[in-house]
């Protein structure tokens, strides 16, 4: 098949709001930081106020030159642009801010939102020039040394068809606490090429098979085939991938976590103090108790575990220690001179929690940013919504009432008259029956009613035989209608949550990445001016 050519469209914006049927796409915190609401309060800043971003004009520095070496190192192996080099060459420098990005490897780029918020850190970036005519990067934090094995290793493909593969890499080659990053290769050179089959039949099968055998070459390993993967899709652009397992990296991030370990009591009753709050405004505690036992996990032999501060401060200096969840953002904050954050919900909800972190450790964070929110319509969608007449929205959120509905629409208009007239005839007869009937007996029109509730079944059978007979007939004309649920909500979530992060490029090509870019920064304008939406873009 030739690859797609036209331009990316937008179908359209659909904003996020609490009301059905688009409250699957409302979050309450993101809405409140859009909006400049009391809970943006507890983050490092908003967008959406020029003074917080020139704050950040400030954190430009140079890196530390062996980190700055290594990361060198690290990118050209990996095959990293021209475009990428010289990025990463004006953050060591000390010449550029940069946005970030974050998000656990995955087989096939792990999920769609992923693709998504790498996008959405290249605008950030741009925007970041744009505004405050200092240089910005594009960077990817590889949460290689995350250990949930069963969060990052399945990955959800759909055929020409719209026929969806549910792949996963096997438990057996991850040992309990291993690092997801250190994932061989070879069991995800074999579900690769699973998925790549599944693929065959789109425009760009043989575009993203290059692609995927490229980074196959080039990592070591599933994180390094992610940053390999990530570098050629979004070479234009100039993305920088940040590899926390260097050993450099993690002298630079050593510094801030004898910090914590220094002020851990109080860092720990401000992060709980701070969820309770969260949680009586709005229902959602995003960082329980457990999770704030102890901000570091060590890494010992390729695995991680948490210890406790005093085991950690008690632990040779030759022993790693890795942030968590609760530490990260303020580690990321404290080596890289960033600007800005692209976030999901959930992002935003713990970032929401952890204000006192960078206060107590006194780091300036970067500025969270509700990432693009995307759903891909394929072809099949297209003439769907274009046939029925519907509401873009409604395709994605209830495409099985608007096959049906179609259907109702393409019963011949005879026929519907016909079963109409013949109801009324019925229910006329049947009354003037129960009023001569009643002279009988004056309990039989109660015989009568029970009679005309069956006969409306009946006649109601009718009616969804007629319909079920024209779905029946558009099925066999458009078979991948029928699959449109399954492919635009896979297993009834968003389709970003599930959804691998290359299946746009097997239809687009690899230049979808700078496309959805481009989405971005239309995204990014638009938060500056409080408005937030989620995208229908058309795969075709």
């Amino acid at each position: 098949m030739l690859t797609v050519t036209r331009p990316l469209a937008v179908r359209a914006r659909i904003p996020a709001r609490s009301d059905p049927p688009y409250d699957r796409l409302y979050d309450s915190i993101t809405s409140d930081v859009v909006a400049l609401g009391p809970l943006s309060t507890r983050l490092a800043g908003s967008w959406r106020r020029e003074q917080d971003l020139e704050a950040r004009v400030a954190k430009r520095r140079p890196l530390e030159a062996g980190l700055a070496a290594a990361l060198g190192d690290h990118h050209r192996r990996l095959g990293a642009s021209a475009a990428s080099l010289a990025a990463l060459d004006q953050l060591a420098r000390g010449d550029a801010l940069c946005a970030v990005a974050g998000q656990q490897p995955g087989p096939m780029g792990g999920p769609l939102y992923g693709l998504h918020k790498v996008a959405s850190t290249v605008a950030l970036a741009r925007r970041v020039r744009a505004r405050t005519g200092v240089p910005c990067v594009p960077v990817y934090w590889n949460h290689v040394e995350d250990s949930d094995f069963d969060e990052i290793r399945g990955a959800t493909v759909g055929n020409a068809e719209l026929a969806l593969a549910e792949l996963a890499l096997p438990h057996a080659i991850h040992p309990d606490g291993g690092l997801v990053g250190a994932v061989p290769v070879e069991p995800l050179r074999a579900l690769s090429a699973t998925a790549l089959s599944h693929w065959a039949g789109l425009p760009a099968a043989d575009e993203v098979a290059a692609l995927v055998q490229g980074a196959l070459n080039r990592g070591r390993d599933l994180g390094e085939v992610q940053a390999a993967l990530l570098l050629a899709l979004f070479a234009p652009a100039g993305l920088v991938v940040v590899e926390p397992r260097l050993p450099e990296f993690r002298a630079a991030a050593r510094p801030l976590i004898e910090r914590y370990l220094d002020r851990h009591v109080a860092l720990t009753a401000a992060v709980r103090t701070a969820g309770d709050a969260l949680e009586a405004a709005t229902g959602k505690r995003p960082l329980n108790d457990a999770t704030l036992d102890s901000f570091v996990f060590a890494i010992d032999d390729g695995r991680r575990r948490k210890v406790a501060p005093a085991e950690a401060r008690a632990l040779d200096p030759s022993v790693p220690l890795s942030p968590s969840v609760a530490l990260r953002p303020a580690v990321q904050d404290f080596v890289l001179p960033t600007a800005a954050m692209a976030c999901g919900p959930g992002e935003l909800a713990y970032l929401a929690q952890l204000g006192e972190v960078f206060r107590g450790l006194d780091v300036m964070g970067a500025i969270p940013v509700p990432r693009l929110g995307a759903t891909w319509l394929p072809p099949a969608a297209i003439e769907l919504l274009e046939a029925s007449g519907a509401e873009p929205w409604a395709v994605v959120a209830a495409a099985d009432q608007v096959l049906r509905g179609h259907a109702e629409a393409r019963v011949p208009a005879a026929l519907t008259r016909a079963l109409d007239e013949l109801k009324r005839d019925l229910e006329r007869r049947l009354g003037d029956f129960a009023a001569e009937a009643r002279g009988l007996d004056p309990s039989f029109p109660q015989l009568v009613e029970s009679a005309r509730t069956k006969i409306d079944y009946q006649v109601g059978r009718l009616r969804d035989g007629l319909v079920g007979k024209a779905r029946h007939r558009l099925e066999r004309e458009h078979p991948s209608w029928p699959r449109l649920r399954y492919y635009l909500q896979p297993g009834d979530k968003l389709q970003e949550r599930r959804l691998a992060s290359l299946e746009p490029v097997a239809w687009r090509g690899a230049r979808v990445a700078i496309e959805l870019c481009d989405r971005a920064e239309a995204h990014a304008r638009d938060l500056e001016r409080g408005e937030w939406w989620h995208e229908l873009l058309e795969l075709g």
